[in-house]
């Protein structure tokens, strides 16, 4: 009985400690990935944070389809356009 006793406690044995190091492996691998996500998330608020200086340092003008046609402006997306008259206009432009 002894004998069996012995197996017993050494095979338990031996589960807890593949059981431990896995576990172990496990935990290590979560740490591993959440100081990864970290260092991520930082780089990408240092980003965001080199845009918006870049930004407030280097303000860009917003381009428009408008260009003018007989002292107007025009916006090419414009039901009323008279395309006629934007045509002659950018012939007009070139003889110049």
């Amino acid at each position: 009985m002894s004998s069996t006793l012995n197996v017993f406690r050494y095979t338990f044995l031996g589960f807890g400690l593949v059981a431990g190091y896995r576990y172990d492996r496990k935990l290590k691998r979560q740490a591993a990935d959440l100081q990864e996500q970290n260092a991520y998330n930082q780089q990408l608020k240092l980003v965001e944070e080199a845009k918006l200086a870049y930004s407030k340092e280097n303000p860009t003008e917003v381009k428009t389809n408008e260009t003018p046609v007989d002292g107007t402006k025009f916006d090419l997306e414009d039901p009323n356009l008279d395309y006629g008259k934007v045509i002659l206009n950018a012939v007009e432009t070139l003889k110049n």
